[in-house]
Formats: C-alpha cells, sequence, structure tokens
C-alpha cells in the first residue's frame, strides 16, 4: 500500500503543534494557577493553548490547524479529570467517559481520515478570507475561527467538571445514552455521506441512511453530546440550571451560523437541494414530507 507523505506529515506536523500548545497550557497554569479553582484551570489552560494553535496557523498560513482542537481537547479534558477524581470515581462516571471519549475518538479519527494535507484549509475559513480585508480576517481569524469555538466547547463542556467532582448515580445513565446516541449519529451519518461521495460523481444530494430523514444529522449529534452533558448535570442536581448557556449558546451556533451557511453552500453546488430541503427535516430525523410538482418547481427557482 502506498503511503501518502503529504498526508502522514502533515498529521505529525498538526499533533506536534498540538503537544506544544498543551505543553504551554499546561506549564502556564502550573505556575501560576496551581491554587485557583479547577474551572478556572481549565478555562485558562484552554485559552493559553488556543493562542498557540492560532500562532501555529498564523506561521502555516492556514486555519484548519484549530480544526482537531474541536475534539481533541474536550478528550484531554476528560482524561484528565479522571485522572484528579480517580479515588472517588465509580461506574457511572467510567459509562459517562466512554460514551464522551467514543465520540471524541470517533471525530478525530474523522478528521485524521479526511485530512489531506498541511496546506488543506476549510472552505469556510478560504471564503472569509476571500471576502475580506487582511485585517478583518484576521480578526474573524482569531475570534470567530479559534476563540469562540474553544469558549463554546467550553462553556459546554463544564457539566463534566461537577459531574466528575461529585457522586454518579444510576440516573446519570440517561446521559451517557444520550451522548452515545450522538456518537452513534454521527458514525452512521459520516459512514454514509463518505461512502456517497465516494461512489457518486454526480452532484447530486446525499439521500441514503440518515440522509433521508435529516438534512443534517451529524450535526444532530454533535448537539446531542452537550445536551447530554448538561442532562447529566440537571439528574444529579438541579441548583446549576444555569450552566445550561453554554448548551444553549452551541445549539445557537449550530442553529444560526453552522447550518444556514452549509445550506446557502448546498443550493450552490447541488440543483436538487432545493427540493431535498422541502422534503426532508432540518435535524430531527423524520418521514420525507411530500412535495408537490408546484412546490419542486419553486424551490428549483429560489
Amino acid at each position: 500500500m502506498k503511503v501518502n507523505r503529504a498526508k502522514v506529515g502533515g498529521i505529525i506536523l498538526m499533533f506536534s503543534f498540538y503537544l506544544l500548545a498543551y505543553g504551554v497550557g499546561f506549564l502556564v497554569t502550573y505556575l501560576t494557577l496551581r491554587s485557583a479553582p479547577l474551572i478556572i484551570q481549565l478555562l485558562i489552560f484552554d485559552v493559553v493553548a488556543t493562542l498557540v494553535i492560532w500562532l501555529a496557523s498564523l506561521f502555516l498560513k492556514n486555519s484548519s490547524v484549530y480544526d482537531p482542537y474541536w475534539s481533541v481537547t474536550p478528550m484531554i479534558f476528560i482524561i484528565y479529570l479522571i485522572v484528579i477524581n480517580f479515588p472517588t470515581l465509580n461506574i457511572y462516571h467510567y459509562i459517562l467517559a466512554a460514551a464522551f471519549l467514543s465520540w471524541s475518538l470517533r471525530l478525530t479519527v474523522n478528521w485524521m481520515t479526511t485530512f489531506e494535507d498541511r496546506h488543506w484549509e476549510d472552505w469556510r475559513y478560504q471564503m472569509f478570507r476571500n471576502n475580506n480585508t487582511a485585517w478583518m480576517w484576521h480578526i474573524i481569524n482569531f475570534f470567530g475561527i479559534q476563540m469562540m469555538p474553544t469558549l463554546l466547547v467550553f462553556g459546554a463542556f463544564i457539566p463534566f467538571i461537577f459531574i466528575f467532582q461529585t457522586t454518579a448515580t444510576a440516573w446519570t445513565l440517561i446521559a451517557s445514552a444520550i451522548i452515545f446516541s450522538g456518537f452513534l449519529l454521527q458514525l452512521f451519518s459520516d459512514f454514509h455521506i463518505h461512502k456517497f461521495l465516494r461512489e457518486t460523481k454526480e452532484k447530486k444530494v446525499c439521500e441514503v441512511g440518515l440522509w433521508n430523514y435529516s438534512r443534517h444529522p451529524n450535526y444532530l449529534g454533535e448537539l446531542l453530546i452537550w445536551i447530554g452533558a448538561f442532562v447529566g448535570l440537571m439528574l444529579l442536581d438541579t441548583t446549576f440550571y444555569y450552566l445550561g448557556i453554554g448548551m444553549v449558546l452551541m445549539i445557537l451556533l449550530f442553529e444560526f451560523i453552522s447550518i444556514p451557511m452549509m445550506e446557502k453552500r448546498q443550493l450552490k453546488r447541488r440543483e436538487d437541494y432545493a427540493v431535498y430541503r422541502k422534503t426532508t427535516s432540518r435535524l430531527i430525523p423524520l418521514p420525507k414530507r411530500e412535495c408537490k410538482n408546484e412546490e419542486a418547481v419553486e424551490a428549483t427557482a429560489e
């Protein structure tokens, strides 16, 4: 089997930057915040590591250096929570961790599978760069592409910090089931879309498997991860209801930014997407809606 040296070299380079980012984050946190609350330590670690990844993206002139951060950093956090709380954890903590790590590892492997080389960059980042002035692009790159997602994921992750510092119960299995369902949704939706793209050369919409019932099953899977985290916390202590803000912001991100942006792109690239949008549920997998001839014509004309 021929080895893609550009891909392997790019992945090694990316993870070298990540090791550097986490090393700097740990060093800064250890030297300055050892007595601070755990949530503050993790937040500062997260921000410092993101700054290093941002600098790496400037060095490589490629903002997709940040792409693995979304799944790798939460994995590091979960493992860290297990290590520092090890003597007090029970089986329900480990089941929850296993469900979450299934998602995190799968998403990271998916990134590694689709990664081409260190020059490949997400189309959205290219669009922002091409449609803005240099200064505006740097602002978008730092705040919108890197720091904002870091803070959003951290906010949605906070319930795990509290769950691993308290006694989990059988009720926590509900949260684990929600998270594992999100993992399965993403697993099967990505499998179907990748298989479809490999086998279909035409610019058509994928309506295979979950994509026949939802336009964005992979996004739904992602949201279930963070919904599960908040549900898990609420099942243990409802006084922390205000920590649901991270989950809410994550839902708003997908609802008003990620989904509209993706659909606008698909409408331009695939002629049958307008009809697909009329007949197929936005997020929740549901049976197809009927589309009358006049509606199909209207959708195509839009």
